[in-house]
């Protein structure tokens, strides 16, 4: 298994999340300067940085957003940017496509699937993995946000921590929004230290699909490898 997500993290730029799943490891969270207030766990209606958004989420059932990724690429260090889509469901669901690779991801807390047309390739994740690279996502999912504590920086920017795991370190993304107070910015370091941001756009609100819209099927001739 270690010999296949080394080759994925070496030749794809994947979300940094899923980098955590399949044990890359993310930088611990270094202190961060509280501009106006302290830290505080989250409310017991959420975190304020996913707040407006939660209420939208909750109305309608599922969320799509234009993205784009921007990191550091690991082999050459040149910055590298990726636009794709990412939609959001309830109770636990996230898709996150890549239109110009044809790479999906699909996370559910039940498991999920990352198809890799580029090495012909598709993982199958148990929940432990899948259940990692959902964790940053889940800070924007209502229920879910009892489980970090956060700091606002201003009044759109916001640092949130998820607590140390058995399996994770502590680790701090920054979160901005706009100026309906829905997610603008994602961002984290990966375990080179360097930084990643998911940038929103387009928000659109929706009624739900079901599980099904989160569920992926290898094409013919696409190898199978699974993860626990």
């Amino acid at each position: 298994m270690k010999v296949v997500t080394r080759a994925v993290v070496r030749f794809l730029p994947l979300p940094a999340a899923l980098l955590v799943a399949l044990g890359a490891g993310v930088r611990p969270a270094a202190g961060v300067t509280d501009h106006a207030g302290a830290t505080t766990p989250a409310a017991a209606d959420g975190l304020a940085s996913a707040r407006a958004f939660a209420r939208r989420l909750l109305a309608n059932g599922r969320a799509a957003a234009t993205i784009e990724r921007r990191a550091l690429d690991p082999v050459t260090g040149l910055a590298r940017s990726a636009r794709g889509r990412l939609t959001l469901e309830l109770p636990d669901r996230a898709l996150l496509e890549f239109p110009a690779t044809g790479e999906r991801i699909a996370l559910r807390s039940d498991g999920g699937e990352w198809l890799q047309p580029a090495l012909q390739q598709m993982l199958r994740l148990g929940p432990r993995s899948a259940a990692a690279g959902l964790r940053w996502w889940e800070l924007l999912l209502p229920g879910d946000g009892s489980r970090f504590v956060e700091r606002a920086l201003s009044a759109r920017r916001y640092a949130v921590v998820s607590p140390s795991t058995e399996d994770f370190a502590a680790d701090t993304a920054w979160v901005s929004l706009d100026a309906q107070g829905l997610p603008a910015e994602l961002e984290y370091r990966d375990s080179s230290d360097s930084r990643v941001s998911y940038r929103f756009s387009g928000w659109r609100f929706q009624r739900p699909r079901g599980r099904s819209s989160f569920l992926l099927v290898p094409p013919e001739g696409v190898r199978v490898v699974e993860l626990p």
